[in-house]
């Protein structure tokens, strides 16, 4: 050993002896990944020798499995995301017979395509330092405010040669522990006497960063990988620049990188709301079956059941022309709230049987305050814990007793017509969770026609989500304004996607009314939780549209859009950081403005304020919850969403 710390050649070992792979894994959530499996398989097929540097969390299991696919594990005492952990097993293994030494790490989704032409260009280079993809933007743009910080990823692809690990730049260099990345490390080479080169330059790509900002332009270009910190950027940065995800995942798909397990790795890691934006999950769905339905009619057919829960009967008859519209067989079990409903129910069956579902079946399911949401955890868990359905189609017939007959007339369109508008329109979300097994639901988008839902999903809901989300050891990162869930309660999924919370006990006194004050209000703390329960289960929702609710959607939201952004200069990822750092505007009172001026030119006398204004405003959101509660008293299937 020298004073370097790092490992000498051993006697009468010559340099030629191939390419040893340092491959850093980090994870916040202390697993090694599908994605990251497939990237170690790929790198064996590159490497005389990979080692795996890990972290101190790495479950037992997932460290197994990792150790199957390397030739050596490293434990790095931090977070596998800079110079450090390569330092540490450059401490203790001996690079110098080989060739040359690969950093890398799982900080990227690959290979698309091979490796074979990147094997090529780095064969053909005379440089002592090679990196796949350079990028000079040092302290790219983050927002925290909103619930994006700068994401920390390993070393994407940096190669250097036998000479230069053997040179005197390369042991001054690793002599101290440093937190660079692997472009500073290049740089520093370089200031040292080493040649460097790159595969895909920083001016590929605006302000320095195409991993980021121009990954489709990579991929084009044959770059074999995808960063994972595309999928970790507050979605109008990336709208900023017009990187459109979805047509990349689509390239990486036609080229046969397995986007199943890309989608298993991200649904974790991203907030569910920002993931929809970013990757462009909206399906806007024609009426009619497509083409390739006359195909796939020999397939064996998926088993269905729809969760139908009808409070009152008026309901009965569009929940009938609804389920007229489901294609093949499928079995209905209704729900219902007293014995008188359900006799009445049971009648209507036997009349029109054939005309409801291949075997029809009624529960009384009693349970105050607990709405669909009771009537389904409670009333149906049998049938979400079996293995009995490939598919759960749930539908309801609540209506908000505090709108307007037009607002509960659009309401129940949106929710109803975009999931079953028709046999074609079904079949083709059928055929969307036979393409993709990762999916886990399908619902309509966040209603924002005739609600005020939109900017504050969460609104007094945040706070019992976390703590629920805690007993349900739900761990996806939240979305700081509102969450992607089926608002309404209306959906189409997998019931191994809601496992989390079918398998939780739920009784009926966790809905009654002397336990509202823990949960706000249980029913609408759960609906909000759908999606993340799904996301914690490894499967992605994707929102859903017929073609007439897209048009009414779209251009009501582009005017309202237009008309928010009229006042605020910049690009909306500028609007919407400025308005964050002024807060909230309440009513534009003259207190409301004080505050909002305070917090973006003074905001050390912010933060010293913020939690009088807090104590103040907790305190008159209180009251009105109090008012609320009696208010609603006697209300519990009727409400918003």
């Amino acid at each position: 050993m020298t004073g370097t710390g790092l490992v000498e050649p051993e006697a009468g070992i010559r340099p030629g002896a191939g390419r040893i792979v340092l491959f850093a894994l980090h994870s916040d959530r202390g697993d090694a990944d599908d994605a990251t499996r497939h990237q170690l398989a790929a790198l064996r097929a590159l490497a005389a020798r990979l080692v795996v540097i890990v972290e101190p969390g790495l479950a037992a299991g997932h460290l197994a499995a990792v150790a199957e696919l390397s030739d050596e594990i490293v434990r790095h005492d931090g977070a596998a995301v800079d110079a450090r952990a390569y330092r540490t097993a450059l401490q203790t293994i001996d690079v110098t017979p080989y060739e040359e030494v690969l950093f890398t790490g799982n900080g990227w989704f690959g290979p698309i395509g091979s490796f074979d032409d990147v094997v090529g260009r780095m064969a053909a280079s005379d440089a002592g330092v090679w990196r796949l993809i350079e990028t000079t933007d040092r302290h790219p743009e983050a927002f925290p405010l909103e619930g994006f910080s700068r994401p920390l990823m390993p070393w994407t692809w940096t190669v250097v040669s036998a000479d230069a690990a053997d040179s005197r730049a390369w042991h001054d260099y690793w002599a101290v522990p440093r937190e660079d990345g692997e472009d500073a490390f290049a740089e520093a080479l370089e200031a040292r006497g080493v040649r460097s080169s790159t595969a895909f330059p920083a001016v590929l790509g605006p302000r320095g960063n195409p991993g980021v900002l121009a990954p489709g332009a990579l991929i084009d270009a044959g770059c074999p990988v995808l960063l994972r910190a595309v999928f970790a950027q507050f979605p109008p940065l990336l709208d900023r620049f017009a990187v459109l995800v979805r047509p990349i995942v689509a390239e990486m798909d036609r080229q046969g990188y397995p986007v199943e397990l890309l989608w298993r790795a991200v649904v974790r890691t991203t907030p569910p709301a920002a993931l929809n934006a970013l990757a462009g999950m909206l399906e806007i769905l024609p009426d009619a079956a497509s083409e390739a339905d006359a195909e796939t009619k020999g397939n064996a057919p998926l088993r269905v059941v729809v969760l139908a829960h009808v409070p009152h009967l008026g309901f009965v008859d569009e929940l009938a022309e609804r389920l007229r519209q489901i294609p093949g067989p499928f079995d209905l079990v209704v729900t219902t709230t007293d014995g008188r409903k359900a006799a009445k129910l049971k009648a209507r069956l036997r009349s029109s049987e054939r005309d409801w579902a291949r075997n029809a079946e009624v529960r009384v399911t009693w349970v105050p305050g607990g709405r669909d949401m009771g009537a389904l955890l409670i009333g149906c868990r049998d049938i979400l814990l079996s293995d009995r359905y490939d598919l759960v189609i749930r539908v309801h017939g609540r209506e908000p007793r505090r709108k307007t007959l037009n607002i509960r007339e659009y309401g129940r369109r949106y929710q109803l017509e975009n999931l079953l508008s028709s046999p074609g329109y079904v079949q083709r979300i059928f055929d969307l969770f036979g393409s993709e097994p990762g999916l886990g639901m399908v619902f309509p988008p966040i209603v924002h026609i005739g609600y005020g839902t939109m900017g504050r999903g969460w609104g007094a809901y945040r706070e019992p989500a976390e703590d629920l989300a805690d007993v349900l050891e739900i761990t996806v990162p939240f979305d700081e304004v509102s969450p992607l869930a089926p608002y309404g309660g209306m959906w189409i999924g997998r019931p191994s996607a809601l496992r989390i919370f079918a398998e939780h006990d739920w009784t009926v006194g966790d809905y009654h009314r002397s336990r509202r004050a823990r949960w706000v209000e249980l029913t609408r703390v759960q609906e909000r939780l759908l999606g993340l329960a799904a996301a914690e289960a490894g499967y992605h929702c994707r929102t859903v549209l017929n073609r007439e609710h897209a048009q009414i959607s779209h251009t009501a939201l582009e005017f309202k859009l237009d008309e928010l952004s009229m006042t605020t200069r910049g690009y909306p990822v500028e609007q919407i950081h400025l308005l964050r750092r002024a807060g909230w505007t309440g009513y534009g009172g003259v207190v409301a403005l004080t505050r909002m001026y305070i917090n973006l030119n003074h905001p050390r006398v912010a933060t010293v304020m913020q939690p009088l204004y807090r104590t103040a405003r907790n305190a008159g959101l209180m009251g009105k919850r109090v008012l609320s509660a009696v208010r609603n008293e006697h209300k519990d299937d009727g409400g918003d969403l």
